[in-house]
């Protein structure tokens, strides 16, 4: 069982609240395993390796119409970007300024490889007053444009700025930059995901997003943005522990919580947990976010 009268860390009892959230059908007892594969499955990893990658099923890419290519936080998201270039995939990658920065190791080897294969990409930071313009002229050049759905960046957007889309069994507030840079500039949106099976990994696109006739802008990007966290719900629902962002989801501002009558705080129910909190002891409920100094 995973409540005692144990401590646990903050970092587990959050990641299990949301996992509550949105798979509640998870008993309280799988927390603790599934929680310890994500640990385990999110170590970090050497940027070379010899992984080896199948892309059969992308095999139309470099050839296709620049479309904007969208990654989810997976595993291995920082892999995926060099089996792109390794694949001439030519493209450039629009991303959060203080996400970019954090990360120059994994921009550095991107990079690296372009440069080995001759080919050219750039770095388009989001908050950039001419990204639209720099969007438009990496469309013209026949490159596909690379963002995250997910992540840490636009934490700063308020919940009116965001659109709510359906996710898994609740609901979630997302950007909607990627929907509106679809719709000006009529660029298709391809998710892409991996699997992996007998030791070999395989990319592969989920199904094109493309604005349909007469559809208006607010349609658009609502059904645009629910079709991509479809595709990312049918990646976890089956190995939540996939999904890195399960442990910060409390700083992307991309949930309400309901209000609530004060809950009962009793260890004998699995939803309580002992959590310190400014070295003090308490309990946290997962289930009402709430928390109660003993």
């Amino acid at each position: 069982m995973i409540y005692s009268e144990d401590n646990h860390s903050w970092s587990y009892a959050l990641f299990s609240a949301h996992l509550h959230r949105y798979m509640p059908r998870l008993k309280w007892e799988q927390h603790q395993f599934i929680y310890q594969q994500w640990c385990n499955y999110h170590l970090p990893k050497p940027l070379q390796s010899s992984l080896i990658w199948n892309t059969d099923a992308i095999e139309s890419l470099p050839e296709a119409e620049p479309s904007i290519l969208v990654l989810y936080h997976l595993g291995m998201h920082a892999y995926i970007p060099q089996v792109l270039v390794e694949n001439n995939i030519q493209f450039d990658i629009l991303m959060d300024r203080k996400v970019f920065a954090k990360h120059q190791q994994e921009m550095s080897a991107i990079r690296d490889l372009c440069h080995e294969k001759g080919t050219s990409h750039r770095f388009l930071m989001s908050d950039d007053p001419s990204v639209l313009l720099k969007a438009r002229t990496t469309m013209r050049a026949g490159r596909h444009l690379l963002i995250f759905a997910d992540g840490n960046s636009g934490t700063k957007d308020t919940l009116e700025r965001k659109l709510k889309v359906s996710f898994l069994e609740s609901s979630i507030y997302v950007r909607k930059g990627i929907a509106v840079l679809s719709f000006l500039l009529q660029m298709p949106i391809v998710p892409l995901s991996h699997s992996v099976k007998d030791g070999r990994y395989y990319l592969f696109m989920g199904e094109e997003i493309l604005r349909l006739n007469h559809e208006s802008r607010e349609d658009y990007l609502l059904r645009s943005m629910q079709l991509l966290f479809q595709f990312l719900a049918n990646q976890i629902k089956d190995e939540p522990w996939r999904w890195e962002c399960w442990a910060y989801l409390h700083v992307l501002n991309c949930y309400k919580i309901k209000s609530y009558i004060t809950p009962n705080f009793s260890l004998k129910l699995a939803e309580n947990i002992h959590v310190q909190l400014e070295e003090r002891n308490g309990i946290f409920n997962r289930k009402y976010f709430c928390y109660q100094f003993e």
